[in-house]
């Protein structure tokens, strides 16, 4: 078999976006840029979880004319417009891609992705890295490290 065929083939590419991120943006260029083809089929996945959004801040008020529910359709629509960013930015590029959101918990998140892939035949997952510091890996886990341990097809983390 030459090399021609092999870039002829399609390549089925998972991407895991937190749209909202600096690496998200990082690892989508590092990927067009390093090892998506113009013949992959591209599946952009976002993962969205509501329950922690506001994890990284000690505490937040919340206006008292706003509902929960009222906060989370606002978060998830800012959610959805970035990660219909991020795959017009992947087509713009000359790829093909699909968009595929699944809502959960905290408590979910890395399974909803796992058994995803896990249904799905894909060549690679690509993902990025928080780079988070040695205690709150050890006290929060690491999403990429667990998900890159449990799935079944290689996965390449961008730092």
């Amino acid at each position: 078999m030459s090399g021609d065929n092999n870039t002829k083939n399609t390549r089925q590419i998972a991407i895991a976006i937190d749209p909202l991120s600096e690496e998200a943006k990082k690892t989508i260029e590092w990927a067009m840029n390093n090892i998506l083809r113009p013949t992959d089929e591209i599946h952009a996945i976002m993962v969205m979880v509501l329950d922690c959004e506001f994890g990284e801040q000690e505490s937040i008020e919340l206006p008292p004319t706003d509902s929960l529910e009222t906060i989370e359709k606002e978060l998830t629509l800012e959610k959805m417009k970035s990660m219909d960013k991020m795959v017009n930015t992947i087509k713009e590029g000359g790829f093909q891609v699909k968009s595929h959101v699944f809502k959960t918990d905290s408590t979910h998140a890395c399974n909803v992705l796992i058994d995803y892939l896990d249904t799905k035949s894909m060549d690679c997952l690509i993902m990025g890295s928080r780079n988070l510091s040695g205690w709150k890996r050890f006290f929060m886990g690491s999403f990429s490290d667990y998900v890159q341990s449990h799935v079944h097809c290689p996965v390449l983390i961008v730092k």
